[in-house]
């Protein structure tokens, strides 16, 4: 865990802390003033319980003592992660959560949990449900999606997380607790590898849902292939056998060596992510923190938008395109062509795919609920453009699931190019 993201998570809990959303998560319809505006209605947009889109981190509680940068007040700074296209708060307090709901998002509450300290299952109960009995308004309880528990934990810390999330699970909301990447040592892990690390954090916390970060894209533009996808070769592996979804926290700004925000960054890193079947994406941050060489967040550190902002849009609303049709479908392979990955496999594997062309390709092969095979494909290559051809197993006119609008397009022509990073749902009619 990097010194400057506890300090970060530490500043954001004494802000605007981590507000939890529940399942149930925001409806189209909810009561209140309707401040949520303009890139995409909420009738269009995946809900959280389906696909959660979220900032990870605390939110700053700056505009609360007047505007800061292009944020007013908290309820602007809601409307501001609304039009970027969440549907999720960051970590935020109770306090909040009716600016989280008239603006159309769920909400991850932070309400100063000490995993450090040994606790009772009845005391964890008590204290969670008086968090949950002090919003006393039941539509806003509704918007409550998540508890934030713990960042990056130890083993030997599972089962007091257990313990919360037992509590929090009781309420009808999820816990959230974020696990390292694989490239942390034993030290850190408190067990042997990552795979016992994995095995033992299910087994013991029964979580509803595996969330993890991996920062894998450093100075030049260049993604570490081998650590950023051996990793979530694992966590895939994983989700599958404990039969839950998983969420993968991306890089979202520049800090130390690690590559500055780019649409290929994004893209990468979101499609990838798609095509190992993940449900969620959380971006590590939206915030720039105070601390040493962090930049070009979303937001900066005076509280305007930067670059990424628009970037960080475009990306999600991508998300919010594929979903009516991404969120019915069941990850059956995926493969890579190209250099085949740590814990990789190859075209050879492929259960659905017939042939594709020789790039740096990565793709995911799903199967819808009506037996449709689809197949996501991204391009590796972070700098270049490429051009390519696929053929399914089972024959048919092959047809892109539009990433702008929601429709369907012919595979053919200009549209079999793909930019740096990016990709392409597929699927034949």
């Amino acid at each position: 865990m990097h010194y400057s993201r506890r300090k970060f998570i530490a500043t954001a809990a004494s802000g605007v802390a981590a507000t939890a959303v529940t399942p149930m998560a925001l409806a189209a319809n909810q009561p209140g003033t309707n401040h949520a505006s303009s890139t995409m209605e909420s009738s269009r947009r995946v809900k959280p319980s389906e696909f959660i889109i979220f900032p990870w981190g605390g939110m700053p509680g700056a505009p609360a003592n007047g505007p800061w940068g292009d944020l007013v007040d908290i309820d602007h700074m809601m409307k501001d992660l609304f039009d970027c296209g969440f549907n999720t708060s960051g970590f935020t307090r109770t306090q909040n959560i009716r600016h989280i709901r008239n603006n159309q998002l769920a909400g991850i509450l932070s309400v100063g949990i000490n995993t450090n300290q040994e606790i009772t299952q009845e005391e964890a109960d008590n204290t969670i449900r008086k968090v949950m009995e002090s919003i006393t308004d039941p539509e806003d309880r509704k918007a409550v999606h998540a508890i934030y528990i713990r960042d990056e934990p130890n083993a030997s810390l599972f089962p007091r997380l257990a313990i919360w999330s037992e509590a929090v699970k009781k309420q009808g909301i999820l816990p959230y607790i974020n696990l390292f990447p694989d490239y942390a040592g034993p030290e850190g892990l408190g067990t042997k590898d990552y795979q016992e690390h994995l095995d033992q954090y299910v087994e013991i916390c029964d979580p509803p849902y595996i969330s993890y970060d991996n920062y894998s894209l450093f100075e030049g533009g260049q993604l570490d292939e081998d650590r950023f996808y051996g990793n979530i070769e694992s966590i895939r592996l994983k989700s599958l056998q404990a039969g839950i979804p998983f969420w993968n926290v991306i890089l979202a700004n520049a800090h130390f060596k690690y590559a500055e925000p780019s649409d290929a960054t994004f893209a990468i890193q979101v499609y990838s992510t798609l095509a190992y079947g993940g449900r969620g994406i959380g971006y590590f941050t939206y915030y720039t923190p105070q601390v040493g060489n962090y930049r070009l967040a979303p937001i900066d550190r005076f509280g305007y938008r930067t670059k990424t902002w628009e970037m960080m849009r475009n990306i999600n609303l991508q998300v919010h395109s594929l979903a009516p049709t991404y969120c019915q479908l069941k990850s059956v392979n995926v493969f890579h062509t190209g250099h085949i990955v740590r814990n990789g496999r190859g075209i050879e594997t492929a259960k659905l795919v017939e042939s594709i062309s020789n790039e740096s390709l990565l793709v995911g092969e799903f199967v819808h609920p009506d037996g449709k095979p689809y197949a996501m494909v991204v391009n590796k290559d972070m700098h270049s453009s490429i051009v390519f051809d696929i053929e399914f197993k089972e024959k048919g006119r092959i047809m892109i699931v539009s990433q702008f609008n929601q429709g369907r397009v012919p595979f053919q022509g200009e549209q079999k190019w793909l930019a740096p990073g990016c990709g392409v749902l597929l699927t034949i009619e």
